[in-house]
């Protein structure tokens, strides 16, 4: 106990008075309801009380800072970047590689795409992320899991009201009530988040809310949740800032001067998601003797119409699901097993833009975001099947987890093409035409396998200091849309050596890991005239450091901060370029991975006083990274970006002003560059980050 102590002196720098801290469950990341210090890999749980701070716009707010979680949002709205230690880079939009579970239940697609259009994120209580991967969750979960919780009816009797306004638009209003009777319960919702964003032109965000969640508990202790959603959102999309030397166009050198965010420079200036969404699921948690069942249902039908580069899509998903979950109490400690299966069935029909202006023959600007003339029918079912089965070993200071896990995916895509857009030539062409793939019928099958292993060890070394060793397998699939574009795409398999620390100690909190990841066949993505495209690497390799700490010197007072380094380069992977009228591969082996900076952290202080005044500062700071896979070129990141949260809280009443980018910094949020065999020529593109914006919020419980 006195190294304890002493230890606990050591990392904190000095001693502090002792203050209890708030335990931290994971629920995720070995399927078992386990502090995070007893789980033996990287897991953060950002709690209520984080993210009541916040106000809640998108998932960025309450996750910014988390070592190893890259997270940006373009406008505000849920179009949200998240990256963790690597995985889901190649993304040009939504989720990959990443698992996101809404209260327990998938709402990834069996090919690994996530929107987070669906999610209120005004209705969040806490968010588990789970870094690694994961094989209990299965492929597509190779670069980890994060579990969003929303508030349980069985929590809360009674309901509180929340309504918040700021600048550039913004306006958010949030409604929920829960009322019992007997065992029966009962939760209403409704959300309503909105802003113009017109610090941008084309860029304003609108998404409307309606969630019923009923909940009964038998007498036997057993409980049935159901949740009904239902979404209707606007996303408009504007474009990067365009940096094009051969055009001697520099937007980002406008914007840097003079404040001035012009519409983008690319043709396609009217880009969006607008979506309606139906999302329902049921569970049931039984217990019979020492075993406990778990079984989900879920089905969420979801439409959209979604202006790209070059085309407009509208699709008709319904995606299915079932998990069948048993936790067997045994001497040796817990046996969890399980199946999965999801479907997902998607129409997808393809058309050209309406109203364009053409110069020279090629697409210089779109007028408006109006569908044109039908280009292509797509019809894609992606089904995934798993079985899961994993040992928990309890013996004295040791914890020990043996699982594995087997998946299979199958993906079955048809269609028919009459016309695309050629991208070398710069506007439509219609079929017969050598430079468009798939003219007229055609059909593709692939079906991938995956058997993933994990093993983790958990060893307590003294009283709140636990010391934690894992490995694991993970695999990823390419997504429907990969597959469309280039159909020879390989499953990508990466592995997972780590270690850590996690200290639980008075005053202190601390989390370090340290790993190494190497994978073989990453999907990558490049650009080639504004079109991104996707090949295999052969191989890449990931190491890096994590840490994770904060104290409470003193009631009310709370410090804290993150580091993360990482180490990403390519091993083996050949870029290929067009070269006139030929493609050439262009070696990229010991290139680092674009947009992931070296060096990234986070400062934060909270201070709440008992009068129920509290105030939160937060500044993150992201280093330099190379915009492309050749390396040519590097941005110089961005440093303290800060935001600010006042408020005062007493008894039902909670006021808070928000404060993002409170020194209003110019800096991008993304910086890209497109493949080309003379980079001095290559056209970048930088997205710029929200201006200082300032949101006031008030809470009423009743």
């Amino acid at each position: 106990m006195k190294r304890s102590y002493l230890l606990t002196a050591l990392l904190a720098g000095t001693v502090f008075s002792k203050e209890v801290q708030v335990e931290e469950v994971s629920v995720t990341a070995s399927r078992l309801e386990r502090k995070t210090e007893d789980v033996p890999s990287s897991v953060k749980v950002v709690g209520e009380e984080r993210i009541k701070e916040t106000k809640m716009f998108n998932l960025q707010e309450a996750l910014s800072g988390v070592p190893g979680v890259f997270i940006q949002s373009r406008n505000q709205g849920y179009d949200t970047r998240l990256i963790i230690r690597g995985a889901g880079l190649q993304a040009p939009y939504g989720i990959r590689q990443i698992m996101i579970l809404l209260n327990g239940v998938p709402i990834t697609d069996p090919d690994s795409l996530t929107r987070l259009d669906f999610v209120d994120t005004q209705l969040v209580k806490s968010i588990e992320v789970n870094k690694g991967p994961n094989p209990l969750w299965g492929v597509n979960a190779a670069g980890g899991v994060i579990n969003v919780q929303t508030i349980s009816p069985f929590e809360r009797k009674g309901g509180f009201f929340k309504i918040g306004g700021g600048d550039y638009g913004t306006f958010f209003s949030h409604f929920n009530y829960t009322t019992s009777f007997k065992n029966f319960y009962l939760t209403l919702s409704a959300s309503r988040r909105q802003t113009d964003n017109s610090w941008r032109p084309w860029n304003r965000f609108w998404t409307n809310q309606i969630t019923l969640q009923p909940a009964y508990m038998f007498s036997d202790g057993s409980i049935l949740e159901t949740y009904l959603g239902y979404t209707k959102a606007s996303l408009q999309l504007p474009g990067a800032l365009v940096v094009d030397p051969t055009r001697k166009i520099d937007q980002w050198k406008v914007f840097k001067e003079t404040g001035e965010v012009q519409q983008t420079a690319d043709p396609w200036k009217h880009m969006g998601r607008y979506s309606e969404i139906w999302f329902f699921n049921t569970k049931l948690t039984k217990s019979i003797g020492n075993l406990e069942l778990k079984p989900i249902f879920w089905i969420n039908h979801w439409t959209h119409y979604h202006p790209v580069t070059g085309r407009i899509n509208s699709a008709d998903s319904w995606i299915y699901g079932f998990d069948l979950q048993a936790n067997w109490k045994n001497p040796l400690g817990t046996l969890v097993a399980g199946t999965t299966l999801r479907h997902d069935s998607q129409k997808t029909d393809y058309y050209k833009y309406a109203d364009i202006v053409v110069q020279n023959g090629r697409i210089v600007s779109t007028l408006s975001d109006r569908a044109g003339d039908l280009s292509e029918k797509q019809d894609q079912k992606t089904t995934l099947y798993g079985i899961y089965l994993q040992q928990s070993f309890e013996y004295k200071r040791f914890i020990l987890d043996v699982g594995a896990r087997f998946d299979r995916v199958k993906f079955d895509i048809s269609g028919y093409k009459w016309s695309d857009y050629d991208f070398a030539g710069g506007n439509y062409r219609n079929c017969p035409n050598a430079t468009i793939e798939n003219c007229f019928s055609y059909s593709k099958e692939r079906t991938y396998n995956a058997i993933n292993p994990k093993i983790g060890i958990v060893y307590k070394a003294f009283d709140g200091i636990n010391i934690y060793a894992t490995y694991a397998r993970g695999a990823q699939t390419p997504t429907s849309s990969e597959l469309s574009s280039n159909p020879n795409l390989k499953l990508a398999k990466v592995e997972n050596y780590e270690v850590g620390l996690k200290v639980r100690e008075g005053i202190l909190n601390l989390d370090t890991a340290l790993y190494f990841s190497p994978v073989k066949d990453e999907v990558v993505r490049y650009f080639e005239d504004g079109q991104t495209r996707f090949i295999n690497a052969g191989k890449t390799e990931k190491k890096g450091f994590e840490l994770d700490a904060n104290i409470t010197p003193t009631k009310g007072l709370s410090l804290g901060m993150s580091y993360s380094y990482q180490d990403y380069k390519f091993k083996k992977f050949y870029e290929p370029i067009r070269v006139g009228n030929t493609t050439q591969n262009f070696d990229r082996s010991g290139k680092r991975l674009p947009y992931i900076p070296q060096h990234y952290y986070s400062i934060y202080a909270m201070y709440k006083h008992e009068s129920g005044f509290k105030v939160r500062l937060q500044a993150d700071t992201w280093g330099s990274y190379y915009i492309d896979n050749a390396n040519s070129e590097k941005y110089g990141g961005y440093s303290f970006i800060t935001n600010l949260m006042v408020g005062y809280e007493k008894g039902r009443w909670d006021l808070s002003l928000n404060a993002d980018n409170l020194f209003d910094k110019k800096y991008a949020v993304e910086v890209t560059k497109d493949a080309s065999a003379n980079p001095n020529t290559a056209r970048k593109r930088y997205t710029p980050a929200p201006p200082r914006t300032f949101v006031v919020k008030l809470n009423y419980q009743f």
